[in-house]
């Protein structure tokens, strides 16, 4: 009985922390493209062919660690990343390190749209960049696939109002403790109602002393059910005005991005095609 106590306790315990880092300060900031603020924490290796560096569209600092929102112009994709506050400087493999032999790259396809993300070897689950290929609203089916994954600690901390089954279980097994502890009670009244007709005062303070006990455990139980019912709804808040934000840091500014970087791609591959043309003509012929 004292160990189940001590163990309710300390999930109870366990919740009141999880309610805490939701209701903590978030500082959110949307970012302009054309200020080419870099991600931070993030490498981008200057293979051939990719020389227009990402852009930050936002990012969000809060208890678990930080969430930017960027921009690949290289393949034209919009991408999360998220990092755990560490003590380590740590950071993500890009799609073009293979030769950086410090980190280790691994490719996770999300059904046909070829959604990948890719983890950080030094610190495992540290650092976690989710590319998105489809141009469609980020939604929480975006990242859903991979909040479950043992090597993604960074989004089941950065974004943990995405990840809601342990509270309704929790919930669940609380409303059914509930119903039990209902009847049982009402078992004790009845037994209770007998002895007292047989004037039985033992066993009857025996009785009464189980009913305190039984609802001792009820109304802490009543206090766990509400602050589940309201991390849940915390959480659902929390995570609409994520995406909303998220949303509106890319879409707000779409278009401007996209005619920029074409513009950019054109004048560099004339650069580059002129550049060619130079390397290739005879020193005579200028002569």
């Amino acid at each position: 009985m004292k160990q189940e106590a001590e163990r309710a306790e300390k999930q109870l315990e366990h919740f009141r922390e999880t309610m805490d880092r939701l209701m903590a300060a978030s500082h959110v900031q949307t970012e302009y493209f054309g200020e080419h603020k870099k991600i931070e924490g993030y490498y981008q290796s200057r293979m051939q062919g990719q020389m227009l560096g990402c852009d930050r569209l936002m990012k969000q600092e809060n208890l678990f660690g930080r969430l930017q929102l960027g921009y690949n112009p290289n393949r034209e994709r919009v991408f999360l990343f998220a990092n755990l506050k560490t003590s380590r400087y740590d950071t993500v493999a890009s799609r073009y390190q293979k030769e950086l032999k410090e980190y280790q790259q691994k490719t996770l396809l999300k059904g046909n749209n070829e959604n990948r993300a890719y983890v950080s070897r030094y610190w495992e689950g540290a650092s976690v960049l989710i590319e998105k290929r489809e141009n469609k609203p980020w939604t929480r089916r975006s990242v859903a696939s991979y909040l479950g994954r043992e090597n993604m600690e960074s989004l089941q901390k950065t974004l943990p109002f995405f990840v809601k089954e342990e509270e309704k279980k929790a919930l669940e097994k609380r409303k059914s403790r509930k119903k039990e502890l209902e009847k049982q009670i009402r078992q004790l009244r009845l037994e209770a109602g007998r002895q007292a007709a047989e004037e039985d005062r033992e066993k009857l303070q025996e009785r009464e002393q189980e009913i305190r006990e039984l609802r001792r455990e009820d109304t802490r139980g009543m206090y766990e059910e509400n602050l589940l019912e309201a991390i849940l709804i915390k959480k659902d808040a929390s995570a609409r005005t994520f995406l909303r934000k998220m949303n509106y840091a890319y879409d707000f500014q779409k278009k401007d991005i996209e005619s920029y970087y074409r513009e950019r791609k054109k004048t560099l591959g004339e650069v580059q095609a002129e550049t060619e043309g130079d390397a290739e003509r005879p020193e005579d012929e200028d002569e």
